[in-house]
């Protein structure tokens, strides 16, 4: 068998290629701040950057360097993030008019999130595409159109059905039937806004500490002691943002406070390659109208050219746990195959994979537990609803009006037994990818 990896092949992110990162805060920390962050992705970032311009002074932390947790690795897709289950699906848990404000909010987060990039004047090749959704038959395609003619309820959803006759309009592959457009995703390059979000904190004086991992931390008073690997200081606050990462960067740490994080998190492995460059034609081939793309797997698979339309990437979960690039590029790449054919002899460039967090019921949570506020749990679907939540936890720490979300009262429930290291992973991903093979 063929290798499928160029020899210019590179196991780190395609987007960590090129992008100058802002040089971090070097030293000890200060002895104290107003508020400790712990985790500089997204969310971390953003509730920093809120803060700082609330005059509060503020220090993050992160156990890795910066842009190397989900932020700086992702997909690069956006959209309203609606869930898994569907309206039908959050209906039966929450009820009718809960659920309609839980997927009402994922909206809110997509329109709050373009006018932030805009505002901020962020370049990170923000492109709203649209997102394309292929499936297998034509009733497939009749059960989610009907689920998007209920999701119609919603203020400002948007979708059209791509019929068999028009597949390829939206697709130069004959792998699906027919499709759905949602019309509010798009597309951006997720290590520039890490950088550009860095950036702006670093300017306004705030504090980043990349590779410092938080090793404990205690309570006294109205004070959070903070133990880190590049010094002690003492918050005012303290948040916890650390997403997929919670349970692995919290060994060795104080267990009962990290512990009612993570046991409440299913880190999942999600992986991503980066083809050779492509010729112009054939990119525009494949993707005619520049959309990310995904299909009705069940075992999630997303793909989209690059921003500079001169690559295919494509991502899918991990075999594992682990990061490894050569098996999960190998993988990768036969199920790139299956939906284009034609790109069997093109070699891979780059290879990754990172850490998602999901949830017991699928949806994400934002509060304060036992004195520690957190955001967290985004379900694979973070980079808008990251910034959103950000932005609303900003806003409850400083006691400000407008500050409540839809997640504020959802129980952030864990399971008996369950220790954070979701071993069972593995067995359903296996059986998911059998019935995938089964059509």
């Amino acid at each position: 068998m063929h290798s499928p990896f160029s020899t210019n092949f590179q196991p780190i992110p395609y987007w960590h290629d090129g992008v100058k990162m802002p040089r971090t805060s070097a030293g000890k920390p200060p002895k104290s701040v107003d508020i400790c962050i712990i985790g500089a992705g997204y969310t971390g970032l953003t509730i920093g950057l809120e803060l700082l311009r609330a005059g509060k002074s503020v220090a993050i932390f992160d156990a890795m360097k910066l842009g190397h947790g989900a932020s700086g690795k992702n997909g690069g897709m956006i959209g309203p993030s609606l869930h898994k289950l569907g309206l039908t699906g959050l209906t039966k848990i929450y009820g009718q008019a809960k659920a309609h404000d839980i997927l009402q909010e994922g909206i809110h987060a997509i329109e709050y999130f373009k006018k932030f990039i805009e505002q901020e004047n962020i370049d990170c090749d923000l492109a709203m595409t649209g997102r394309f959704r292929g499936v297998n038959n034509q009733q497939d395609l009749d059960n989610l159109a009907s689920e998007c003619e209920t999701l119609s309820k919603l203020i400002g959803f948007q979708y059209k059905v791509v019929s068999h006759q028009d597949i390829h309009t939206e697709i130069g592959s004959d792998h699906y039937h027919s499709g759905v457009v949602y019309g509010l995703d798009g597309g951006l390059h997720p290590q520039k806004l890490v950088a550009a979000l860095a950036k702006k904190i670093l300017d306004l004086g705030g504090y980043i500490f990349e590779q410092s991992r938080v090793t404990n931390i205690s309570q006294t008073k109205l004070i959070h002691h903070v133990e880190t690997a590049k010094g002690n200081l003492q918050a005012g606050e303290l948040v916890m943002a650390t997403n997929g990462y919670t349970k692995k960067f919290s060994t060795g740490a104080q267990k009962p406070k990290f512990s009612a994080f993570y046991n409440k998190l299913l880190p999942i492995t999600s992986a991503m390659i980066a083809t050779e460059t492509l010729p112009e034609a054939v990119i525009n081939k494949l993707f005619p109208k520049r959309r990310m793309h995904g299909g009705n797997h069940r075992l999630v698979q997303y793909y989209r050219p690059s921003p500079d339309g001169k690559r295919v990437l494509f991502g899918a979960r991990g075999v594992d746990f682990f990061d490894r690039a050569n098996i999960n590029g190998k993988n990768l790449k036969s199920l790139l195959d299956k939906i284009f054919p034609e790109l069997q002899p093109i070699k891979i460039d780059y290879s990754w994979s990172g850490k998602v967090a999901y949830t017991f019921d699928h949806v994400p949570h934002i509060g304060k537990q036992d004195g520690i506020y957190y955001a967290m749990g985004y379900c694979g679907s973070g980079v808008t609803r990251s910034v959103y939540l950000g932005k609303k936890l900003s806003m409850q720490i400083l006691g400000q009006e407008d500050s409540q979300t839809s997640f504020d009262d959802l129980n952030f429930q864990s399971k008996p037994f369950y220790n954070g290291s979701p071993w069972f992973l593995p067995i359903v991903l296996k059986w998911h990818g059998f019935l995938d093979r089964r059509g």
